[in-house]
C-alpha cells in the first residue's frame, strides 16, 4: 500500500489533488466516450481518487472509515476554497450596465433554486421522515450551486444539531449527479433541440489547450504577470483575514450571550464563510469604485484575467477534494434518496426551465436560454456555458453574459434566503415544528411574488 508521507501535512494531499487533475485532464482528452458529455476534469479526478482510496479500492489511504486528520484536511480543503474561488469571482471588474432582461435572468435562477428546495424538502418531509429535514435543501445546493456549498452545509448539518450523519458526503453526491444530469441529459437535449429547431450544433466537448488572452498593462513599464498575480492574492488572503476574524467575533463574544440559539446559529455562520467573504469582496469593490469617481487610479489592484484563473483554482480543487467526501457508508445510507432527488429534482427542473425559457425568451435565443440555464442549474455555470458553445460557438448571442451577469443579480435575490438553511436546526433546538413549516412557506411566497415580477417586466413579449 502507497502511503502519503505523513509530516507533509496538507502540502501532501495538495500534491495528490494536483496529480489526479493531470490524469483526469489526459483521460478527459483521450477517452471518446468522456469526449461526448460534458463532465469537469475535476469531477472526474475525484472519482479516480475516490475509487483509489481506502474506503474502495484501497490503495491511497484518505482514512474514510474514521473522523481522522486526512478527512479533516479534506473537508477545510473544500471549505476554504469555497470562499476563496468566491471572493476572487467577485472582485472582478463589472462594467456590464444590468437592464430587464439580466434581472429577468436573474429571478429566474432564484426561482428555480426555490423550486429545488421545495422539491428536495417535500421528498424528505414525506418519504424519509427518519431523515434530518435539512438534507431536503442540499438538492438546491448542489445541483444549484455545486460541491462545494452542498459539502460545506452537509458538513454542518453532520456536526450540529441535525445531525446529519455523513451530510457532507451525501451534499457532494448530490452535486455529482448534478454534474452528471448536465453533462448527459444536457448533451442528448442539445442534440434533441438543435435537429428540432434546425440549429447547427457544434463540437462542443473538445477541451482546447492554447487560450487567447489580452493581458491588462496599466504601465508602459508593468508587464510583470506575476507581479499582478501577487497582487490578487495578497487582496484575497486580506478579505479572508476579514473574514476569520468576523467569524472569530460572532462565534466567541457576539453570539453566545444569546444562549443555545446562539450556538445554533455560531455553528451555521462558520459554514457561511464564503457568504462572509463575498460580502467584504463586495465592500472592497465599492471603496474601489468610489475612489476611481474621485479620479483616482486603482485600476492596477484588479486583474480580472487573473482573478478568474484563481477561482478556476480554487474551485477545481473544491470539486476534486468534494468527492472525496462520499464514502460506501454514505452512500449505502442515502442511495434511495439521492435517487429520489435526482430524478425528481431533474424532472421539474428541466420542465419549469423549458416553460419559463417559452414565456420570458421565447423566440430566436429560446433553445440558447433553456440550454444555458439547464447547464447552470444542474451542475455549475461552467456546464451551462459549455452546452450554450454547442449552438452558439463563440457567444455571439447576449445569452452568455445575461447567464454571467444574471448570477450577481440572483445572489442578491438570494442572499435572505441563506436564513432558510437555519430553520430545520432550530425546529430542533427549540422544539418548534414552525420553522420546518417556514422552510416550505417562506419559498413559496417568495417564488409566487418573483414569478409575479418577472411575468409583469415580460408581459409585453408574453402578449406579442
Amino acid at each position: 500500500m502507497f502511503e502519503l508521507v505523513a509530516n507533509w501535512g496538507i502540502m501532501s494531499f495538495f500534491v495528490y489533488v494536483g496529480v489526479l487533475l493531470f490524469i483526469a485532464k489526459i483521460i478527459k482528452e483521450k477517452l471518446p466516450f468522456l469526449n461526448k458529455v460534458i463532465i469537469p476534469s475535476a469531477l472526474i479526478a475525484g472519482f479516480i481518487g475516490l475509487l483509489l482510496s481506502d474506503g474502495f479500492f484501497n490503495i491511497i489511504p484518505l482514512n474514510q472509515n474514521g473522523s481522522t486528520d486526512r478527512m479533516d484536511i479534506i473537508y477545510n480543503t473544500v471549505y476554504h476554497a469555497l470562499a476563496i474561488g468566491f471572493i476572487a469571482l467577485t472582485l472582478k471588474r463589472d462594467d456590464n450596465q444590468t437592464n430587464k432582461k439580466v434581472w429577468s435572468t436573474g429571478m429566474v435562477i432564484v426561482l428555480t433554486y426555490l423550486l429545488q428546495a421545495v422539491i428536495g424538502a417535500a421528498i424528505v418531509f414525506f418519504l424519509f421522515k427518519n431523515i434530518f429535514l435539512g438534507a431536503g435543501l442540499l438538492l438546491p445546493l448542489g445541483f444549484g450551486q455545486g460541491p462545494g456549498l452542498a459539502t460545506s452545509i452537509g458538513q454542518g448539518y453532520a456536526e450540529g444539531v441535525g445531525n446529519l450523519i455523513d451530510g457532507g458526503a451525501l451534499g457532494a453526491t448530490i452535486a455529482s449527479l448534478g454534474f452528471l444530469v448536465g453533462g448527459i441529459i444536457g448533451v442528448i437535449s442539445l442534440n434533441y433541440l438543435a435537429r428540432k429547431h434546425n440549429l447547427e450544433a457544434s463540437k462542443i466537448h473538445k477541451e482546447s489547450g492554447t487560450i487567447k488572452k489580452e493581458f491588462e498593462v496599466e504601465t508602459i513599464r508593468e508587464l510583470r504577470v506575476f507581479d499582478q498575480l501577487t497582487t490578487q492574492v495578497v487582496i484575497i488572503f486580506i478579505i479572508y483575514a476579514f473574514v476569520y476574524l468576523t467569524l472569530i467575533f460572532l462565534e466567541n463574544y457576539f453570539l453566545p450571550q444569546f444562549g443555545s440559539i446562539g450556538e445554533t446559529f455560531a455553528g451555521v455562520f462558520h459554514g457561511f464563510n464564503f457568504l462572509i467573504g463575498i460580502i467584504y469582496a463586495l465592500l472592497f469593490r465599492k471603496i474601489l469604485s468610489s475612489l476611481e469617481k474621485r479620479g483616482t487610479n486603482v485600476n492596477f489592484l484588479t486583474n480580472n484575467y487573473i482573478l478568474s484563473n484563481i477561482s478556476s483554482l480554487a474551485f477545481n480543487i473544491m470539486i476534486a477534494s468534494a468527492v472525496l467526501t462520499i464514502t460506501i457508508e454514505s452512500i449505502e445510507r442515502y442511495y434511495l434518496l439521492v435517487l429520489v432527488f435526482a430524478t425528481v429534482g431533474t424532472i421539474f427542473t428541466y420542465l419549469f426551465l423549458k416553460w419559463v425559457s417559452k414565456k420570458i425568451y421565447g423566440g430566436k435565443y429560446e433553445v440558447h436560454y433553456f440550454l444555458g440555464m439547464f447547464g447552470m442549474m444542474s451542475g455549475t455555470a461552467s456546464t451551462g456555458l459549455a452546452l450554450l458553445k454547442g449552438v452558439d460557438q463563440d457567444f455571439e448571442s447576449p445569452v452568455a453574459e445575461e447567464m454571467v451577469v444574471g448570477s450577481g443579480t440572483a445572489i442578491s435575490m438570494a442572499l435572505p434566503l441563506f436564513a432558510l438553511l437555519m430553520f430545520p436546526g432550530l425546529a430542533i433546538e427549540q422544539n418548534n415544528p414552525i420553522f420546518n413549516y417556514l422552510v416550505f412557506i417562506i419559498p413559496i411566497v417568495y417564488g409566487l411574488i418573483l414569478l409575479g415580477i418577472l411575468l409583469y417586466i415580460n408581459r409585453k413579449k408574453i402578449n406579442n
